[in-house]
């Protein structure tokens, strides 16, 4: 049996060393973290990470290329607009950080057509709850739009921006967001 000894303490060892070093948690968060990146650098789409927050407004977490920042908001800057060229596939992922129940705040981001009056669908939305916010019978002024994410959640839409120059207005449509200043300018240059 001592001749086996030194194969069965390696054997051993190996067996340790392949069961420590993290929960299955971390691995699968690592995986997934992985995945995207894969997925974002396969598929050469830019993306946009916002983040809304409780004060009504999206906000990301720095300055980068493509966008328009203004003041300083908590940890992270406030997005005053997204630059595109026409016909420029785009993703938006944007995350809800909030402790209020999802009846109380939750956000979207509603891309609406160049001359959609934004005042209008947002007085509307609010009335669209059973539809998330999105008023069945002004669909035809959306180019894009995610779903709700209420505290803690992730969503994102890819859109293709449009291919006529000019200025498109984008809004959370939860009742109260956009009069409180939750919406952003999508500038489309050629």
């Amino acid at each position: 049996m001592t001749r086996f000894a030194p194969y069965l303490f390696s054997l051993m060892l190996l067996f340790v060393a392949a069961c420590g070093g993290g929960s299955d948690q971390q691995a699968e968060e690592q995986t997934a973290d992985t995945q995207a990146q894969a997925t974002e650098q396969a598929d050469d789409v830019r993306t946009i990470e916002m983040v809304g927050i409780d004060r009504m407004k999206f906000v990301v977490e720095g300055e980068e290329e493509g966008i328009k920042t203004g003041e300083k908001m908590g940890d992270y800057v406030l997005l005053e607009s997204i630059t595109a060229e026409p016909g420029e596939e785009l993703r938006i992922r944007l995350t809800t950080e909030s402790t209020l129940p999802a009846s109380a705040m939750a956000h979207n981001f509603v891309l609406l057509t160049m001359n959609a009056d934004a005042t209008a669908f947002a007085n509307a939305a609010s009335k669209a709850r059973d539809n998330e916010y999105i008023p069945a019978d002004m669909e035809d002024q959306i180019i894009a739009h995610t779903d709700l994410a209420s505290g803690g959640e992730t969503v994102e839409v890819t859109f293709t921006a449009p291919e006529e120059t000019g200025e498109y207005e984008y809004i959370c449509s939860f009742p109260g967001h956009y009069s409180g200043g939750m919406k952003g300018i999508l500038n489309v240059e050629g």
